[in-house]
């Protein structure tokens, strides 16, 4: 799976030798030059002043000629741009761009796209990474801190930073930065203070790392189902809940003979898995009783003591009367961590991710399923085939994906697919979708420093 934007691009070292294939798109943008944005770096949303807001790091290529009035020659200059973006997230639209850094000519080789990222939130600073760290203003967007900053206000620090992949990070108490001499330390974007990694910083709950800190597939923001009270509920297609309704069987197991570790084995795994990766079948939504008992052998004495400990047993599986049937479902969930997924009230109700189709025109959807009988409340269409983060809010949910553009615009834009960011409201299920990847085209970065 691809992150959003073009994946196969986006791990590639810049070299010289590449500038003619990540800059053939001269005639991309209104006489700019420009080729598409590549958005690789996971999102953040955050709060600050009561403004929410989702901010993203882009990167994109850029090819210009100048006539030198000699003969109509022309001299060809290759930049690549890093900016960063702040989009309303009540109304998924873009609030500013901002232009952190621009690479001209050799100066490209050997940058790693998405080396370029998002590190966190400090009160109210935003931390990037770009060739080390850069702290940046949430609300406009202006420098306040960086290397040479942090080295001031630190001299103990002075001639030790170490910028390379891994020696920059984010963690629980903010920025951390690892020294030539592997001693690490936590920056308090507060005042720019240095400590040991493990000292808190000011504001500890001002801490807001990335939607996903890692790359995601869409599999891994679904979920089998949850426990609520002493059912379960969750997605199921008709030939697992069949199976799961019957009682395991070793096979050659004669009737009368005694149960034996591979019953034991069968009883204990005898219950819903976890999804890895739907199946392209159509699922429903289902309910089951379920119960503690003991993880003790089936055969073992009840006169001797139990110390086997529980295990949880599954029961009286029944198809919610009015679910609907959803391909390659799943239920959503806010990152692959998470152990449950999203659970909303009034009413009682999950949300669903699933495709509406198999194939390559399919196209994920998302429906809010409310109990006990399996009601949709309603359905959302997203224009995605990817998702690759989703960010939570009070009343709304910022999901970030991607989908192929049209046939004639992937002819002129090298196939990249479009960076697509949709914001649902909860209740009723209304959608606004924001094409990144059409606004890199026509977004005028300001460039840093500047008011938006």
């Amino acid at each position: 799976m691809f992150l959003v934007g073009l994946a196969a691009l986006g791990w590639l070292f810049l070299r010289g030798s590449d500038s003619a294939s990540l800059a053939a798109g001269f005639g991309f943008g209104p006489g700019q030059g420009l080729q598409p944005a590549l958005f690789q770096s996971m999102p953040l949303r955050a709060t600050h002043a009561d403004v929410d807001r989702i901010y993203l790091v882009s990167t994109q290529s850029q090819t210009l000629y100048l006539a030198t009035g000699r003969g109509g020659n022309r001299i060809r200059t290759d930049y690549l741009h890093v900016d960063l973006w702040a989009l309303d997230a009540a109304t998924a639209t873009v609030a500013w761009r901002k232009r952190m850094r621009s690479f001209k000519g050799r100066e490209r080789e050997g940058r790693i796209l998405p080396g370029f990222r998002i590190l966190g939130v400090d009160g109210k600073t935003l931390w990037l990474d770009l060739d080390g760290p850069l702290g940046i203003a949430l609300d406009d967007g202006h420098v306040v801190a960086d290397s040479a900053r942090i080295e001031q206000r630190n001299p103990m620090l002075a001639g030790k930073l170490l910028f390379d992949p891994g020696y920059v990070a984010f963690g629980r108490n903010g920025l951390q930065l690892t020294l030539d001499d592997a001693s690490q330390w936590r920056i308090d974007a507060a005042d720019l203070s240095a400590a040991p990694r493990d000292t808190p910083v000011s504001r500890p709950d001002s801490i807001v790392p990335p939607a996903n800190s890692l790359p995601s597939a869409t599999s891994q923001f679904q979920i089998r189902g949850l426990r609520i009270g002493e059912y379960w509920l969750g997605v199921l297609t008709d030939a697992e809940a069949d199976q799961l309704s019957k009682p395991p069987v070793v096979p050659g197991h004669e009737p009368n003979e005694r149960p034996g570790v591979m019953q034991q084995f069968l009883n204990e795994n005898h219950v819903p898995t976890p999804i890895n990766d739907p199946l392209p079948q159509p699922y429903r939504l289902w309910r089951a009783r379920t119960k503690e008992v003991s993880a003790a052998p089936p055969d073992w004495p009840k006169e001797l003591p139990d110390n086997w400990g529980t295990r949880t047993a599954f029961s009286d599986y029944a198809a919610l009367p009015d679910s609907p049937t959803l391909l390659r479902a799943g239920l959503l969930r806010g990152n692959r961590d998470a152990d449950v997924p999203f659970w909303y009230r009034d009413p009682d109700s999950v949300l669903v991710l699933h495709t509406d189709r198999l194939g390559p025109a399919g196209r994920l959807q998302l429906s809010r399923i409310s109990g006990p009988l399996g009601k949709r409340v309603w359905n959302t269409p997203l224009p995605m085939v990817s998702l690759s983060s989703v960010m939570r809010g009070e009343n709304d949910l910022v999901l970030w994906g991607s989908e192929p553009a049209s046939a004639d615009v992937q002819r002129e834009e090298n196939g990249v697919a479009h960076a697509k960011l949709v914001r649902v409201d909860v209740a009723t299920g209304q959608s606004i979708v924001l094409d990144l990847t059409a606004e890199g085209f026509t977004r005028e970065a300001l460039e840093t420093g500047m008011p938006p």
